[in-house]
């Protein structure tokens, strides 16, 4: 079933993302290792589709680094980022193209920053489906939502991934991702309520996560406002309060970093 491969995609890339985030190898090991691993699937005929996908996220994820590096040292342009980022941006319907408006937000290229957000918000239709690996909601995985997704969809309306996965930002990502989001990173915590966690909290919890559309109204309020077109800023302020405030929503996985991203904007 769709959701199961999904599910086992975002549990191999959560594993490859702790890997990198509590490693004391070299990224480029990692990545030696990662893909010895995929070679595995990709000799399976029936399995060489789910290879490719596993390449793709991986990809996505270590240009994100890298692109970080490069907002560290200040020496990033805009060309750049959008060259990088043409293989990963398919991963599925939101986190990558939401990734890369990150990056160009925090490189300054407001612009640009503009027309991918404007474009994720014009394919994220009203059966997407948020998928997260961290957390489970209650119906996230009933069947009738999954047959929801394609009904009525005589005219192909539907014509890509149905799924938006959660973004996730590791530390090593912490250059292109909005400074509020840094607070995600940083719990205090002591070191017996780490001890406490369980393998999948701790693949997480020192990361930052946020579901794909509230983290969409965010950076649309950010980049407006940067832009000065104060219209559309309060416009995006104001959808993502209403998304908040929506009691019958069940896609919310981090609805405490949602709710944080909106506290961020009332109070700037």
């Amino acid at each position: 079933m769709m959701i199961d491969c999904t599910n086992n995609l975002l549990k191999w890339l959560s594993a490859f993302s702790y890997r990198i985030h509590k490693s004391y190898t070299t990224l480029e090991q990692e990545i030696t290792y990662a893909l010895h691993c995929i070679v595995k699937y990709y000799r399976n005929v029936r399995l060489k589709n789910v290879a490719l996908e596993l390449i793709r996220h991986m990809y996505a994820l270590v240009h994100s680094i890298q692109s970080s590096d490069c907002l560290r040292l200040r020496n990033i342009a805009n060309n750049q980022i959008s060259m990088r980022s043409t293989y990963s941006l398919n991963t599925d319907l939101a986190s990558s193209r939401l990734k890369l408006a990150s990056i160009l937000h925090c490189g300054g290229h407001l612009h640009a920053a503009k027309r991918v957000l404007e474009d994720v918000q014009r394919r994220y239709h009203s059966r997407v489906k948020a998928v997260c690996v961290c957390r489970r909601i209650e119906g996230g995985r009933d069947l009738q939502v999954f047959a929801n997704m394609h009904s009525g969809n005589r005219d192909n309306v539907i014509s890509e991934s149905p799924f938006a996965f959660c973004v996730r930002f590791l530390r090593k990502e912490s250059y292109c991702i909005p400074s509020i989001l840094l607070f995600e990173m940083n719990r205090n915590a002591t070191e017996e309520e780490v001890a406490q966690r369980t393998y999948l909290e701790k693949t997480w919890m020192d990361s930052a996560e946020i579901d794909a559309c509230p983290f969409l109204y965010y950076l649309q309020y950010l980049t407006y406002g940067g832009l000065g077109q104060r219209d559309k800023q309060l416009y995006a302020l104001g959808v993502l309060e209403s998304y908040m405030s929506d009691i019958k929503n069940v896609n919310l996985y981090h609805p405490e970093t949602a709710l944080n991203l909106l506290g961020h904007c009332f109070e700037m």
